[in-house]
C-alpha cells in the first residue's frame, strides 16, 4: 500500500482557530538569528553523546531549487489560499501569505541549515511516549529534560520559525536506535485558513505521512541534501524562507562565542560556521575576528577574564538546599577599557545573563561558572523561557532558598570585586606641598542649590561622587614624620548661632590620588563663617562613617581637627574657594558623601 506524502494541515472541527502571532515564536522575533543559535546549541549539548567527544554543530546558508524541497506544490497551493482567505482581512496576515506565495514561487529558496553531529540524535521517531522526536515536532510547553540539563520549558523549539519568512521548518535525524532510527518531518505555524471545507485548518500544519500525520522513515524519495549517509548520527534543522541579515554570519559567531565560550574552551562543544570553525584550538583567533567586525563586544574581555594569565581566581562555597556545601569559580581580571560585568554560566558552559552595577572606580571583567550539581539545579529552574536571568520566584519548591542563593551570590561577587581593587605598596606620604597638582573648578561651573547650615543633615546637592565600593578589607597605612598633625577633641566645637548662617554655592568631593588614600574637598561658600564637615562613604545599600587619619586646609596650611568621621571647625571666606585635604585609612577608592553638620 502507497502511503499519501506531503503538507496537511488539521481541521478545528469547529474548534479553536490560531492567528499569525504564535505566542512561542513571539519571545524570540526581536533577535531571531541569535535565539536561535543559543537554543539550538543548547539542544545539542542536552544530547551529547559522551564527554569525551565534544558535541559539532555546523551552520550553513543554501539556495536550493524550489524542486528539492519538499511539498514545495502543497505549500505554493495553501499560501495562495490563506492569501485570499485573508484578502480582505487582516492586512498583517494577507501580506505575510502574499509576500510567503511569492518566495515559494522563486526558482531558489533559502534554507538555514543546522546540524549536529557526536549526540543521539532524535530518539523513538514513531512512537508517542518519551520520544524525543514527537516533543519536538509534535508538542507544545513540554520538555523531558531534567536536571542540569539546558532547557526547562520546550519554547526554545520556536526560535527557529522566527527566522523564516514561511515559519516552515524540517526536522530530520539519524538516531542510534536498532529501528526506526530514521525520522523526518516539516512543522509548519501560520494562521487558520480556509482550504474550501467545512472547518478551517488549524494553524500548525505537517509534512510527512498525511494518515495521521506521521514522520517519513523512508527517506528515499527525499532529496540528498536533507539525508545523512549510516553511521552519521545527529539532528538536522532546516528553516526554510530563512530571512536573516548578509551579515547573518558574524551574528551566529558573535552568539556561539558570547554564549558558550566556556563548552567551547573545556572542549565540550565545536561550531562550524559556514568556513569559519570555532572550537578551544581556533577561539583566540575567531575572538580576534570579532574584535574586527564589533570591537565592542563583551565577549573580548570575558575570554580575557578566562584565559589571561593575570586573571585572579576565586573559589566559593553555596549551601546548597539540603545543608550540603557545593562551588561557584569566579574569574576576575583588571582591563583599563572593560565594562565591569560578569557573565554568569551555568554548568553546561552556558551563559545565561551579565551582572553589571558593580560600584568599583576601576575597570574589570569577569565570568561565573556555577559547578555544583544541586546549584545547577536550582539555578536552570530559576530561568525563564528565553534563559536570560535567575528569577527565584520561579523556583517554586522553594522560593526563599532561591531568594538567599541569589542574594549571597550577589554579595559574594562585590566581596571578591572589591577585593580585587589595585592598592600600592607604599607605605607612606607626604600632605604638604600637594596644593599645586589639584584641578581648579571650571568657571562655566554653574552654582547650586544654597544649603542652610544652621539644618543638621541637610546634603550638597553638588557633589560629585566616584562610583565606588565602600566595604573593602582594611588596610592600616603607616605615616612619615612629615604628615601634618592632627587634634583630636573628645567634642567638635559647635558653630556659634552668628556662624550658622554660612552658605556654599556649591562643593566637590574626589579622590586624586588612590595610591595614598588621599582625597580633595572642594567648597565655594557665599558668606563667609565657620563650619563642620561630616563624612561618610557609602556603597550599595549601606552607608557607613569614614576613618579620616589627617585633614588639612590647603590655603592656610593648618591641620583640621577631627572627632570620628567629623571635620571642623573650618574657617570659609565668602566668594573665596577653600580647598581640603584627607587621608583615610584605605588605599581603596570609596565613593564619599559629605554634608555639613
Amino acid at each position: 500500500m502507497v502511503r499519501d506524502i506531503g503538507w496537511e494541515f488539521p481541521s478545528t472541527n469547529g474548534g479553536k482557530e490560531d492567528g499569525l502571532n504564535d505566542s512561542g515564536i513571539s519571545y524570540f522575533q526581536a533577535n531571531p538569528i541569535k535565539s536561535l543559535t543559543r537554543e539550538v546549541i543548547q539542544d545539542s549539548l542536552d544530547a551529547r553523546i559522551s564527554e569525551d567527544i565534544a558535541v559539532n554543530v555546523q551552520f550553513e546558508l543554501h539556495y536550493l531549487d524550489k524542486e528539492a524541497i519538499p511539498g514545495i506544490k502543497d505549500l505554493i497551493i495553501f499560501f495562495n489560499q490563506a492569501a485570499n482567505y485573508y484578502k480582505e482581512g487582516s492586512t498583517d496576515t494577507y501580506e505575510f501569505f502574499k509576500s510567503g506565495h511569492e518566495i515559494l514561487k522563486k526558482e531558489k529558496i533559502p534554507v538555514f541549515a543546522i546540524r549536529d553531529r557526536n549526540t543521539t540524535g532524535l530518539t523513538r521517531v514513531n512512537q508517542q511516549n518519551n520520544s524525543h522526536f514527537h516533543r519536538l515536532t509534535k508538542t507544545t510547553g513540554d520538555t523531558a529534560k531534567t536536571g542540569t540539563s539546558n532547557g526547562s520549558f520546550g519554547i526554545g523549539k520556536h526560535a527557529p520559525f522566527a527566522a523564516s519568512s514561511l515559519r516552515a521548518m524540517f526536522y530530520g535525524t539519524l538516531n542510534r536506535e536498532e529501528k526506526n532510527n530514521t525520522g523526518f518531518q516539516g512543522v509548519i505555524k501560520i494562521a487558520s485558513f480556509d482550504r474550501g471545507e467545512t472547518f478551517p485548518t488549524q494553524g500548525t500544519g505537517f509534512y510527512g505521512y498525511k494518515d495521521g500525520f506521521k514522520p517519513l522513515t523512508n527517506l528515499s524519495e527525499i532529496d540528498s541534501f536533507f539525508r545523512r549517509q549510516d553511521g552519521d548520527f545527529g539532528t538536522d534543522k532546516f528553516i526554510l524562507g530563512f530571512n536573516g541579515s548578509t551579515d547573518w554570519e558574524n551574528i551566529v559567531i558573535e552568539e556561539v562565542v558570547n554564549s558558550y565560550m566556556c563548552a567551547i574552551l573545556d572542549g565540550s562543544l565545536e561550531v562550524q560556521v559556514g568556513s569559519i570553525l570555532i572550537d578551544k584550538n581556533s577561539l583566540a583567533s575567531v575572538i580576534e575576528k570579532i574584535k574586527q567586525f564589533n570591537p565592542e563586544s563583551l565577549c573580548i574581555e570575558y575570554y580575557l577574564s578566562l584565559t589571561s594569565n593575570d586573571a585572579i581566581v576565586e573559589v566559593g562555597n553555596f549551601k546548597t538546599e539540603d545543608g550540603q556545601v557545593e562551588t561557584m569559580k569566579l574569574y576576575l581580571l583588571l582591563g583599563e577599557n572593560f565594562h565591569n560585568k560578569v557573565s554568569l554560566v551555568r554548568g553546561t558552559g552556558m551563559k545565561i545573563y551579565n551582572k553589571d552595577r558593580f560600584k568599583a572606580p576601576f575597570r574589570f571583567a569577569g565570568t561565573l561558572i556555577v559547578e555544583g550539581e544541586n546549584l545547577n539545579k536550582v539555578f536552570r529552574k530559576m530561568e525563564p523561557p528565553t534563559h536570560d536571568d535567575w528569577e527565584p520566584e520561579l523556583y517554586k519548591k522553594n522560593i526563599k532558598y532561591a531568594k538567599k542563593l541569589k542574594k549571597d551570590l550577589y554579595k559574594w561577587l562585590n566581596d571578591m570585586v572589591r577585593k580585587i581593587a589595585p592598592k600600592s605598596e607604599q607605605n607612606s606620604f607626604e600632605l604638604p606641598g600637594l596644593e599645586n597638582i589639584l584641578p581648579s573648578l571650571s568657571q562655566d561651573e554653574k552654582s547650586t542649590q544654597e544649603v542652610d547650615l544652621n539644618v543638621r543633615d541637610e546634603k550638597i546637592n553638588s557633589i560629585v561622587i566616584v562610583n565606588n565600593p565602600m566595604n573593602s578589607p582594611k588596610k592600616t597605612v603607616k605615616r612619615t614624620k612629615t604628615t601634618p598633625k592632627t587634634k583630636r577633641n573628645p567634642e567638635p566645637k559647635k558653630p556659634k548661632s552668628k556662624e550658622t548662617k554660612v552658605r556654599l554655592r556649591s562643593m566637590r568631593a574626589f579622590c586624586y590620588d588612590p595610591n595614598k588614600g588621599l582625597y580633595r574637598v572642594i567648597l565655594n561658600p557665599s558668606t563667609s563663617g565657620t563650619i563642620y564637615l561630616e563624612v561618610n562613604l557609602v556603597g550599595e545599600s549601606v552607608t557607613e562613617k569614614a576613618i579620616i587619619h589627617a585633614a588639612k586646609n590647603d590655603q592656610s596650611g593648618a591641620a583640621i581637627t577631627i572627632e570620628k568621621n567629623i571635620l571642623g571647625p573650618i574657617e570659609v571666606s565668602k566668594s573665596a574657594t577653600s580647598t581640603l585635604t584627607l587621608l583615610l585609612d584605605n588605599l581603596t577608592r570609596y565613593s564619599l558623601e559629605v554634608s555639613t553638620k
